[in-house]
């Protein structure tokens, strides 16, 4: 094996595992074993936007990699795992590993756009029916949720900048919840576009960076958590603008207060959801029930501990039931964890506390109970990435075997 050839191996799989959304912690400890796998000694340094890798032999030095943040592909990801692994059982050749991860990167980019469509209006309703909305809330989010999945799949490909198409859909999202509530029925417009808008928070984002600064990775955990940040306040500017034109042509009357919706239909709707969010994280089909499967352990942890516990505490156990489950999962079943993690924090991390702070500061100059939520937010965060940290020490990560390196 030519060393021309393994570098390059090694550069374009860490360069694919980033785009398919690998936490830094994950992609640095992965890529270093593949490396020597391969019989090449190199050090990983990942950000957001770009990668270093450093050869130990002085002949091929540092190469940096300019990327750049994309959407979640669990289906690709768990494609290029399973390609890692072969990699480390040296069950492929250098050569035979590059045209398969070059037919990785070939496959198509997810489902089809009509069946993506339906699952941002579906997630919109489901999630209003959690958040405690009314009927004239959950059909008006699930429609709103439609016409912000058209849109925003429509701009990308029109590549819009991501923060002006957060600004677009918030301000879509907030004027027709407000006209709604204005002109039609009784209504809540912070529930209805909080729920059409939830697929477009970045808590997950959030939940990365402090997990991504809780194990010393400073610098990629800064600039994402800088990211998630600026994604939540351009989606919240575009709210405020959606308010504000409505209210400039017709007081918008008091919100109805949300409700606790029932147990029953609480569950009923974590299945949709599921779906839904295996959909936008482009999952392999065989991984699908699997991530359902899971999706419900995780939400019935958090339910019966929330009847038990506190909020806080209800949130990091279901977070150790969410690591637990998926990483016992992961090791009989050879799949990447992430298949199984990634939609059951969905569940858990806190974008809409964040939303409906700001939108408190914002849209009701009230800022005590902003702070106070935004404080729940990052209190939240912390309670979900301890949760992962006690499922490192219950279930550790089984470190694939290492071979003797190919030449």
């Amino acid at each position: 094996m030519s060393d021309t050839h393994s570098e390059e191996l090694i550069l374009e799989l860490a360069r694919s595992l980033h785009a398919s959304g690998s936490p830094a912690y994950e992609l640095e400890s992965q890529m270093e074993q593949v490396a020597t796998a391969l019989g090449r000694q190199a050090t990983f340094f990942s950000t957001p936007t770009s990668l270093f890798v450093t050869f130990d032999d002085e002949r091929y030095g540092t190469r940096m990699l300019r990327v750049y943040p994309s959407k979640t592909n669990l289906g690709r990801y768990a494609e290029l795992f399973r390609l890692q692994q072969s990699i480390q059982d040296e069950s492929v050749t250098v050569q035979d590993a590059l045209a398969q991860l070059r037919s990785i990167l070939a496959m198509p980019g997810g489902y089809v756009t009509s069946v993506q469509i339906a699952s941002y209006g579906i997630v919109g309703a489901c999630v209003a029916l959690l958040v405690g909305g009314n009927n004239t809330v959950i059909i008006s989010a699930g429609a709103i949720g439609l016409l912000v999945g058209a849109m925003v799949l429509g701009l990308s490909r029109l590549r819009f900048p991501s923060h002006l198409t957060n600004v677009i859909a918030g301000f879509t999202a907030s004027a027709i919840a407000c006209v709604v509530q204005s002109w039609v029925t009784t209504s809540n417009f912070e529930l209805t576009a909080l729920s059409a808008l939830i697929v477009l928070v970045p808590g997950l984002h959030l939940t990365i960076s402090i997990n991504e600064l809780a194990t010393k990775n400073l610098a990629s955990g800064s600039a994402r958590f800088a990211g998630a940040m600026t994604t939540l306040l351009t989606l919240i500017f575009g709210v405020y603008m959606g308010y504000d034109f409505v209210a400039a042509l017709h007081p918008i009357p008091d919100s109805v207060a949300p409700h606790t919706p029932s147990l029953i239909a609480s569950v009923f709707v974590v299945i949709p959801i599921g779906l839904c969010l295996a959909v936008l994280f482009r999952t392999r089909y065989q991984d699908v029930p699997w991530l359902l499967f899971s999706t419900l352990i995780v939400y019935g942890a958090l339910r019966l501990a929330g009847d038990n516990f506190s909020p806080f505490a209800a949130v990091w156990i279901a977070s150790v039931v969410a690591g637990v489950t998926s990483r016992l999962l992961s090791n009989r079943l050879r799949l990447p964890a992430a298949v199984m993690l990634v939609p059951s924090l969905i569940l858990l991390v806190p974008g809409t506390l964040g939303f409906t702070g700001l939108a408190q500061i914002m849209l009701r100059e009230d800022l005590p109970s902003g702070l106070r939520l935004l404080t729940t937010m990052l209190m939240t965060s912390v309670a979900i990435v301890a949760g992962q940290l006690v499922t490192d020490v219950i279930t550790p990560i089984r470190k694939m075997r290492t071979g003797t390196g190919r030449r």
